[in-house]
């Protein structure tokens, strides 16, 4: 069939079936809220939008991102998600001709990943570049905007690529563009911090890749990186946020180039993007991308380094570690790999040494770790959460498995 295109062959749908999986894609996208798509040719031209109000046109051009789209798409052929002012975010894939040349862009956007912030509004209320008349229309345009998690958006510009181009693409072959606007005089300042900041990203992302977990003797610490944040955002923990975002999209892509499944890699990391939604504060920020960064980087290590594991029993690790606020059972993780109730439980405990209800728990028990260090979420709302049915039940299995209770323990682990 002429659509059953392969990454080999690189050659895309005729332009009549790309419109018609496009508009079926738009569709799709409006059961919800309203996405806005677009498209513009290389001269920069909007010749088609479904937006009632071209406002959203113009904060892409004002930002002179869609330049740096077109700049990108004429030498790479992969989607691309980019960041403007006030946390704004598009994702932007290209269309090529028969030869493989750029001749069209589509766009996604824009979206937010958290709703628009008392800081923003302030922020864009004394500003003095926008007229004072036309600032509380800005706000309004900005409200109506679509907020959506980061991971759906992913996988909404990973439909748009395959409908322009028929070819099925990873969430880490997506490349994250974070621009913001700044003058002349602040450039060469903020240059050196920029530099810093993507080599030790880069770094970052390959020990998670390799599963590394001897990181903290090859550079100071995750900290260190974290925290560069907010120096290089002026103090607009918006642009922080946004920042910190795009880092775990880095890091969830490492961790599936280093082995992780999609499912697992996107499900483990889907609380830690919702906690970054609605952060109040710069302190937030760094112990959601830390625990993240961590989370990830063990889950490959320990990935690499249990290979005696078999792909039944592997699958089974990962199914309990990304449904932990479900309700498990053998009987259940048995039908999904395939095995009888008994083989499986014979199977995991001589591979793992650990029974399946064993292994539940812990799994649980690690998950509750997290939770009371890095969340409010009171004790007894995690003891629902997980499955452990009452506090007091909870309390005497966290402290059979910890050593301390959890009011304890989350006393013991506050952020310093």
């Amino acid at each position: 069939m002429a659509d059953n295109i392969t990454r080999e062959n690189n050659v895309s749908p005729a332009p009549e079936n790309i419109e018609s999986r496009i508009t079926l894609l738009t569709e799709l996208l409006q059961c919800n809220s309203r996405m806005i798509v677009s498209r513009y040719n290389l001269s920069g031209t909007l010749i088609y939008t479904n937006a009632e109000n071209m406002i959203y046109d113009t904060m892409l051009r004002y930002s002179k991102r869609l330049d740096d789209a077109i700049a990108f798409g004429k030498t790479n052929s992969y989607p691309i998600i980019i960041t403007t002012d006030y946390g704004l975010m598009w994702s932007v894939a290209f269309e090529p001709d028969e030869s493989g040349n750029l001749t069209l862009l589509h766009t996604l956007g824009p979206i937010l990943t958290s709703p628009m912030t008392d800081e923003i509004i302030e922020q864009i209320m004394k500003n003095p570049s926008i007229r004072i008349k036309w600032r509380p229309k800005l706000v309004k345009y900005l409200k109506d905007i679509k907020v959506i998690p980061a991971t759906e958006f992913f996988k909404d510009t990973l439909m748009l690529h395959y409908c322009i181009t028929g070819v099925y693409l990873k969430p880490s072959d997506i490349t994250f563009l974070s621009f913001t606007n700044e003058d002349a005089a602040g450039h060469e300042k903020k240059s050196g911090n920029y530099a810093e900041f993507y080599a030790l990203e880069n770094s970052m992302a390959d020990f998670i890749r390799n599963g590394d977990i001897n990181y903290k003797e090859k550079i100071p610490s995750a900290s260190a990186m974290l925290s560069s944040f907010q120096p290089m955002t002026d103090g607009s923990l918006t642009d922080a946020r946004q920042m910190a975002t795009i880092f775990c999209g880095l890091c969830i892509r490492a961790a599936i180039d280093g082995g992780i499944s999609p499912d697992t890699a996107y499900t483990k990391s889907s609380i830690y993007l919702k906690n970054l939604s609605s952060i109040t504060t710069f302190a937030e920020i760094m112990p959601i991308c830390h625990n993240l960064f961590e989370d990830l980087l063990f889950q490959v290590h320990n990935l690499n380094d249990k290979p005696d594991y078999s792909k039944e029993v592997a699958a089974c690790i990962s199914y309990i570690e990304t449904h932990t606020d479900e309700s498990l059972n053998i009987e259940y993780l048995a039908e999904r790999i395939g095995y009888s109730k008994y083989y499986m439980s014979k199977k995991f405990k001589s591979e793992t040494g650990l029974s399946i209800n064993s292994y539940i728990k812990k799994a649980r028990i690690d998950r509750a770790a997290y939770l009371l260090v890095t969340t409010k979420m009171d004790i007894e709302e995690i003891s629902e959460k997980l499955q452990f049915g009452n506090r007091n039940f909870f309390t005497k299995i966290f402290k059979e498995e910890t050593g301390t209770t959890p009011a304890q323990f989350r006393e013991n682990h506050k952020k310093i």
